[in-house]
């Protein structure tokens, strides 16, 4: 088959013309993996046919290292004949210190009772170290010898 070399250099004259083809445009993909996340976790509870308690202001979970991770605006669903409940909100980290005078009323009988007896063995160890430390005060003035006027020792150190 002959190939005419007009219509060859005039179709190559459209073609650079009218840019056939176009350019490529590459498109990030969106990943919604966290609606995902959440839908299929929404499917299994409604398997477990979890109930939505609601009412709930705040929620307090008590760590070993004596932290409590805190949820002021907390969603909570529970499922009781499979003994699972789930928490929703923005969970903050916060030392049972700062949490203190609102949180007795959330602990139980156990924690109270823990806590009077760390408050106890405190204050007993406090005690114990304010009179091992006073006899070491007046061991130091008793080692320290008192300075006789005129003399230096400046010229010792040089």
């Amino acid at each position: 088959m002959p190939i005419d070399q007009e219509k060859l250099a005039k179709l190559q004259k459209l073609s650079a013309n009218n840019k056939v083809g176009g350019t490529r445009r590459k498109f990030a993909k969106k990943s919604g993996s966290s609606s995902k996340d959440d839908s299929k976790l929404q499917d299994q509870l409604q398997k477990l046919r979890a109930v939505t308690v609601d009412n709930v202001q705040q929620a307090n979970f008590f760590k070993d290292d004596g932290t409590v991770l805190h949820f002021n605006k907390v969603g909570v669903q529970v499922a009781p004949q499979h003994n699972t409940s789930v928490f929703y909100g923005i969970p903050q980290e916060k030392s049972l210190q700062e949490l203190f005078p609102d949180i007795i009323p959330q602990m139980g009988a156990d924690a109270i009772n823990a806590l009077t007896q760390m408050a106890s063995q405190l204050q007993s160890a406090q005690g114990a170290n304010q009179q091992a430390a006073a006899p070491e005060a007046e061991g130091k003035d008793i080692d320290i010898p008192e300075l006789v006027e005129g003399q230096t020792f400046e010229a010792d150190v040089e």
